[in-house]
């Protein structure tokens, strides 16, 4: 449920419609410098895919929940930001950008393989690169018929110091991601926002606030838990069933515009 550090190696992201073994996007650790270090309307988008590795490493546990199906969430998450980084990258966003007068906008991933960072690593990516927003994914686990979709935000008796723009942002994106679930499966459910004093945790060091991004505002920071794949249903849905690729697709999508929109 919370993990990551700096990328490796670029590859892309599997069309199959049963997950593949995690693998990396072109550049998607390209320091934002590189990208466009004198634009005065550059923004950038730091999304982090949960766990990897095998082992802990600074907090961040290698792996947490797993699908009926046996695929882990480590994989899945590492998919989810891909595809959430190829929206964000595509025409329809670019569009958006361009909407809103950002001459450069651009979308790191915490790690592109399958390997752990570290909690704060993870937070420094997007310190370093100054960045807006921060989002973290993540699936759960439970019992069989839990299920569910949810956003987590810093709580500010956790010293949340942007508790205002968190929690709007974290409520734009669970708007979208449950809408397109539900679109998905009539039996979505929504778990609504939550603070991370509501996780068993009663703090998620993911959250922790990264710094001031581009627009010269504080980052702001959500994790989100797409849904329960400890679940029959949800993993024929998004984990190994046939549509699973084509319903990946529609859920980035709604949260990349999300993104897009807020940005």
């Amino acid at each position: 449920m919370t993990q990551a550090r700096p990328p490796a190696t670029p590859a892309s992201v599997s069309n199959a419609d049963s997950p593949a073994s995690p693998s990396t996007v072109p550049d998607a650790n390209q320091p934002a410098a590189q990208s466009c270090s004198t634009c005065k309307d550059k923004r950038v988008i730091v999304i982090d895919p949960g766990h990897g590795g095998t082992a802990m490493v600074g907090g961040s546990s290698p792996n947490n929940a797993t699908a009926v199906s046996g695929v882990k969430e480590k994989v899945l998450t590492l998919q989810y930001a891909q595809t959430l980084k190829q929206h964000l990258d595509g025409e329809a966003c670019k569009a958006i950008f361009r909407g809103r007068g950002y001459s450069d906008v651009q979308v790191i991933l915490t790690r592109t393989s399958d390997n752990n960072v570290g909690l704060s690593a993870r937070v420094n990516v997007a310190k370093t690169n100054k960045a807006d927003i921060f989002l973290s994914i993540h699936f759960n686990g439970g019992a069989a018929a839990a299920r569910g979709t949810e956003t987590f935000y810093k709580a500010g008796s956790n010293g949340n110091a942007n508790l205002g723009e968190d929690t709007a942002l974290a409520q734009t994106v669970q708007t979208a991601l449950f809408g397109a679930m539900k679109r998905i499966d009539a039996g979505a459910k929504d778990r609504k926002i939550k603070p991370d004093t509501d996780t068993k945790h009663k703090s998620l060091g993911i959250l922790r606030d990264p710094g001031i991004g581009y627009s010269g505002k504080m980052c702001r920071s959500v994790l989100i838990e797409v849904e329960f794949i400890s679940n029959h249903q949800v993993d024929a849905l998004l984990v190994s069933g046939g549509g699973a690729s084509a319903n990946r697709s529609t859920l980035m999508l709604a949260v990349a515009r999300a993104l897009a929109n807020s940005l």
